[in-house]
């Protein structure tokens, strides 16, 4: 006997320890070692924890393994710098007013990560904050700045090109800008992103791309920006660049 403890006592106590304690137990001394490593008492353990395991445990089941594996805190994981970079690529952004094409244009990724280099004067200052923000990450000027009508439809497609692999990707197929939140003058339009083959549990993210606006009178608007973002799911430049590298690049 080492400690004062008779073995018997040991035995019955470990039972009701928590995983953590027992882990401290075993580092008390060779006889509480011994006792503590019986793979009886984490199985004790992981029936409180995981009770269905239990039910029908694998053969060759190491509960002690199992708790120890599945019991650590787990690491932070930060995503490796991704291979893909702005620099490798082209968007291509069309535009129709009611089947009439009003703006057609090759955007560089550098360009639009730049963003706005200048703001108009007379926007909303919902707007104003939203520009302010960290999350603007992908934006244009439109030169000249485009007057259309509020009430007809406009539409928009955009692809992209891939320099490193001359791959093509559709993140826009012809979608409507049929929310317009006047409050922070934008004008949104979206459409859910297709991923690769080889990521086959990634769906529902979409790609919004919003108009920025100036009111001209009651029944247009004259376009400034333009704002493609990937909300919730993208946000960081390295994230966007990883969200891009999924996509089904042809």
């Amino acid at each position: 006997m080492e400690n004062g403890f008779p073995g018997e006592v040991l035995k019955a106590v470990f039972p009701l320890l928590d995983g953590k304690d027992l882990v401290f137990c075993m580092l008390v001394c060779r006889q509480w070692h011994e006792i503590a490593k019986d793979d009886y008492f984490w199985k004790c353990i992981c029936s409180r924890k995981w009770p269905s395991i239990c039910k029908e445990p694998p053969s060759d089941t190491n509960f002690q393994k199992l708790y120890l594996t599945f019991s650590k805190p787990r690491k932070t994981m930060h995503l490796p710098v991704p291979k893909l970079t702005f620099e490798d690529l082209v968007f291509y952004i069309d535009m129709w007013h009611e089947g009439s094409l009003v703006f057609s244009q090759a955007v560089s990724g550098c360009i639009l990560r730049a963003g706005l280099q200048n703001t108009p004067g007379g926007i909303p200052d919902i707007l104003v904050a939203h520009l302010n923000t960290t999350d603007c990450t992908l934006m244009m000027e439109v030169k000249p700045k485009l007057t259309v009508p509020m009430g007809p439809v406009i539409t928009v497609s955009v692809l992209a090109h891939r320099k490193d692999t001359h791959k093509m990707t559709c993140i826009i197929n012809t979608s409507t800008f049929d929310y317009i939140d006047g409050n922070a003058a934008r004008a949104l339009a979206y459409e859910y992103l297709r991923f690769s083959p080889r990521y086959p549990f990634i769906s529902d993210i979409r790609a919004w791309m919003s108009l920025l606006f100036l009111y001209k009178g009651a029944h247009s608007i004259e376009v400034f920006g333009i704002e493609l973002d990937f909300c919730d799911a993208a946000r960081s430049e390295s994230e966007i660049l990883w969200l891009l590298d999924m996509l089904d690049w042809k």
